[in-house]
Parts: structure tokens; sequence; C-alpha cells
């Protein structure tokens, strides 16, 4: 049976097997400072160890259910934070022009279609992820049940506030 293993800040997805009467730990997948089984995550794992037979919903129910999520806490904020800032400046210099471009010049100009299609759906996903984050701000206080919502200073400045 695969798990989800912690050690220092990464965590990582293990399986037990045995050989000759010992129990040795296969190293699965490295997931990173999020215990999030993906569906990337589970077919690289599929991919490298496709004689493995696993329960996927029973490994992720159990690392949802072992772990908080790593943004429960003020550094995981900062890590977001971090993350989120690193990807506007990625997104700014996004050439799609130049990409194709060189792509072609590369001879794999399929392979950079095919990469930016994935990228805009990535990124509609994206859209779609902050846009339901953004509709349900954080209450005031702290706690989810303040009766005054949070405004970011745009809508108070736009509220005569």
């Amino acid at each position: 049976m695969a798990f989800v293993r912690r050690k220092g800040k990464s965590y990582y997805l293990v399986h037990n097997v045995r050989e000759d009467g010992h129990v040795r730990q296969v190293h699965l997948a490295c997931l990173g400072n999020r215990p999030r089984v993906s569906a990337e995550v589970l077919a690289e794992v599929q991919r490298n160890h496709p004689q493995l037979q696993l329960d996927w919903s029973a490994v992720r129910q159990r690392a949802s259910e072992t772990f908080a999520s790593p943004f429960a806490d003020l550094e995981g904020a900062t890590m977001l934070i971090r993350a989120m800032k690193t990807m506007q400046e990625d997104l700014q210099e996004l050439d799609w022009n130049l990409l194709r471009q060189r792509s072609e010049q590369n001879g794999q100009g399929e392979q950079a279609e095919a990469r930016m299609a994935e990228l805009l759906q990535a990124m509609e996903g994206l859209r779609s992820q902050l846009d339901a984050r953004l509709k349900h701000p954080p209450r005031q206080g702290g706690s989810s049940h303040s009766g005054t919502d949070f405004q970011s200073g745009t809508e108070r400045e736009s509220n005569g506030d």
C-alpha cells in the first residue's frame, strides 16, 4: 500500500515492498511541500512503476486526512505569495510569437502548438480558481463567521470609504 510520508518540509509518496524477508521503502514520487497526489503524480508513478496496483482514492484520502494544508499557516501563505509573484513575472515575460518562432526553427512546431494550447488551458484553470477565490474573500477579523466582508483597497476607494 502506498502512502505519503513527510521528511523535513517535503512530502514523498512511498510504497513498502518485502524482499528476502525484509521490508524496503520504494520512493514513488516527490510531492514537494504539498502532500497532494495529483493526476500528474499518478501518471508519473504508473509510468515509472507499471507493476504496482494501487488504490489511488485510498492513497489520496489518507493523505488528505493525515496532513493539514500547507496553506493553513503563515509560512504556507508566504510561500503562496512568492509563487504567485514568480508566476506574474513569468507571465509578463511570455511571448507567444517568440515561442512559436523558436519552436519552428528547432523543428518543434507541432509540439509548440500543443504546449501553447496546454498552457492556455492551464491559464483558464488558474483564472477560474482566482475568480472563485476573489468572489469569496476572507472575512475581517479572521473568523469565517464574522459579519463584515473584507474589501481590497481599490474596492474601498471606489466605495468612498
